[in-house]
């Protein structure tokens, strides 16, 4: 029967109310009729408007209040809010969302008070900021603790609606501190399943969802992080979401698509929670079943999936931060972690149809990890046989339409090649007969050569700098070794590739000289400048090939010699005669060895200068600081007194000129500052 919401339906409720025993069960059929006729949208402004939503909210907290009525209510309340802001702002506004939380205690109410939450707080901040305050999930958490809510069965409409109300709550500000700490924990509990299986492929994402929301909160870490078997729950359902619904039976696509959305958001995560100070602590990579579980998934076929891979080499990267930690997983060899890394790799750049497909966060991951590796000098030797020189000469190749994974590979060989003569051994080899590449046909020499070329090629300047920084490691062996630095008897160039090194630097002088200038032009990294005055000095004194090098570096535009001028005289105004001159355009004019009878070399006053300075070069600090300035600009001299001495007839324009210019301020400034020491 059809029925008005006014003043009239208000005095027949409070009536009912006032009217002993038997007028309740009138009171509950009116609520229940009211209750159903809410579900249309047009009767909720009447029944705000009639204040007959005001008595309701009145109704509910008292004592006397029968299961009935209480359920009478809360469907008025459920129905009456639903879409509806204005009434839930009266709800809000009358603090009775504390009670309908309190009704949770009386279990037989769950299956209508959940509904009735969702309808109220979704799409509507200020009710979701109360029930937050009030402590909901708290509440929601102990219920699922009693372990009586279990997925497939009857209960996983109330599961679905939970998991709705958390994903609503886990973004309020306060629900950080408000939180049970178990509640992640709670959650992927249930992503496990129960004794008659898996959860819903729509369950299991709900699950995992709050589970990783709650977890990104830094608060709630610490306790997770304490107990190992939350960290196996994690990795179990990260598992389980990688492989245990790979095979439904007419599966939803959206809840395929919210899977590999979890897939993803367990990678970061995983990542996050391993960077954490006391991950490494907690679980050792010598001891702990966690971190060898996070070896098993990258080196055993049983889990060749390219997620569980990814957060296998993320987090095993941040547990190798100590020496200590990256040195046991190289030289251990029930580990040899190296090994897998770089057959991963090789299965990445030369894929067959039982490969997991690389996805470039994977490939990133993988050479990230390996990076961490390279770092302790024990292991760049067993590094550099797994991946120098063919398999990261084809990274750097085929990953050229992926910039950063890229600069990752450039990066990796970087690292393999500081203080390694043995490494840039293997760099330095002429191209194999059956390498592929993109170069033309013998444009490329050496596997140094390829670097070269496709750092100077890259869009992206962190890759050229890494190339560059590569390309001072190789100088650095070769200058040293000539020096006599180097081990007793250790050669760096292999003689069956290159007889000497005059002809090596024939083939790579102009790469090397075009990487070095870009260094030692750049303003952005003062301690590679530094570093490359050192390796400029170093090649200065060269009487194999290397001072054509330098020749090339100080003809080279104009940025370069401005660097160098600021390096020895603190300024620039003595390179102000080489202004007008056209930029770095990659060229190199053909250096020769005629000379100018009117402009003869003057070596004998040069060598005077170096040999009263007793100059020579200074390996560069890493810090910027008085020494540095002061090595600097002993370095500098010595590269510029080099020249001058036995090619400044090879210096173009009015170099000549400006570097007489340095040379003689520099001298100056050098000696007041050893009077100063």
């Amino acid at each position: 029967m059809a029925f008005t919401l006014d003043q009239n339906l208000l005095s027949q409720l409070e009536a009912a109310w006032n009217g002993g025993d038997k007028p309740l069960d009138t009171l509950a059929n009116l609520l229940e009729r009211i209750g159903d006729g809410v579900r249309d949208p047009s009767l909720r402004d009447p029944l705000r408007e009639s204040g007959i939503l005001d008595f309701v909210l009145k109704l509910l907290p008292t004592e006397e209040l029968n299961l009935s009525l209480k359920r009478q209510c809360l469907r008025v309340l459920g129905n009456g809010c639903a879409d509806c802001d204005e009434n839930r702002a009266k709800l809000v506004e009358s603090g009775q969302l504390r009670t309908v939380i309190r009704l949770l205690n009386d279990r037989s109410l769950l299956p209508l008070l959940l509904p009735v939450l969702y309808n109220v707080i979704v799409d509507y901040e200020p009710a979701q900021l109360q029930v937050c305050e009030a402590g909901l999930s708290k509440a929601l958490v102990a219920l699922l603790q009693e372990g009586s809510l279990q997925p497939g069965g009857d209960h996983d409409q109330v599961l679905h609606l939970i998991n709705n109300i958390f994903e609503l709550l886990v973004s309020q500000k306060p629900e950080p501190e408000v939180a049970d700490p178990s509640t992640p924990a709670v959650f992927l509990a249930l992503a496990g399943g129960s004794p008659t299986g898996l959860p819903s492929v729509e369950l299991f994402n709900g699950f995992c969802t709050v589970a990783l929301a709650y977890l990104t909160y830094e608060s709630l870490q610490p306790s997770f992080l304490s107990s190992a078997s939350n960290i196996l729950h994690l990795q179990q359902a990260f598992y389980n979401a990688c492989y245990s619904y790979e095979n439904l039976d007419e599966p939803d696509l959206d809840d395929l698509d919210q899977l590999k959305t979890v897939c993803t958001t367990f990678v970061t995560l995983l990542a996050d929670l391993s960077a954490h100070p006391s991950f490494s602590e907690l679980y050792p990579i010598s001891s702990s079943p966690v971190s060898k579980k996070f070896l098993l998934w990258l080196s055993s076929e049983k889990f060749a999936n390219q997620h569980l891979r990814t957060a296998a080499c993320l987090c095993l990267g941040n547990l190798s931060r100590s020496d200590e930690a990256s040195t046991a997983l190289v030289a251990d060899p029930t580990i040899h972690v190296h090994t897998h890394l770089a057959s991963l790799l090789a299965q990445a750049l030369d894929p067959d149809e039982k490969s997991v497909p690389a996805t470039p966060q994977l490939l990133h991951a993988l050479l990230s990890f390996a990076k961490n590796l390279a770092i302790p000098q024990g292991n760049k030797m067993p590094l550099g046989e797994a991946f120098l020189p063919e398999l990261l000469a084809g990274a750097w190749i085929k990953t050229a339409v992926q910039p950063q994974v890229q600069f990752a590979a450039v990066s990796l060989a970087r690292l393999l090649l500081v203080n390694s003569p043995g490494n840039v051994t293997k760099l330095c080899k002429h191209l194999a007969a059956d390498f592929k590449h993109t170069e033309k046909e013998g444009e490329v020499k050496s596997y140094f050569h390829l670097l070269m070329t496709l750092g100077a090629r890259s869009d992206l300047e962190p890759t050229k700098i890494e190339t560059a920084r590569g390309v001072m490691s190789v100088v650095r062996a070769l200058q040293q070794a000539q020096a006599g630095i180097q081990e007793e008897g250790e050669e760096v160039l292999d003689e069956k590739d290159w007889k000497t090194r005059e002809e090596f630097y024939e083939v790579h002088g102009p790469l090397v000289a075009k990487h070095l200038t870009h260094l030692l032009a750049q303003g952005k990294y003062p301690a590679l400048r530094s570093e490359v005055l050192f390796v400029l000095a170093l090649l200065a004194r060269s009487t194999d090939g290397g001072a054509s090098v330098v020749l090339r570096v100080l003809n080279e535009g104009t940025e370069a010699v401005k660097k160098l001028a600021v390096a020895v005289t603190g300024s620039e105004e003595v390179a102000a005669g080489l202004e007008g001159e056209s930029g770095d355009s990659g060229r190199i004019e053909e250096v020769t060895d005629e000379k100018d009878e009117k402009e003869e070399d003057k070596p004998t006053e040069v060598t005077s200068i170096m040999e009263g300075l007793n100059l020579n070069p200074q390996q560069a600090e890493t810090k910027p600081s008085a020494a540095a300035t002061a090595k600097d600009r002993e370095n500098g001299l010595v590269l510029v007194a080099e020249i001058l001495r036995a090619h400044s007839s090879e210096l173009k324009g009015p170099r000549k000129g400006v570097f007489e210019e340095i040379l003689k301020k520099g001298t100056e400034l050098l000696q007041d500052d050893r009077k100063g020491n």
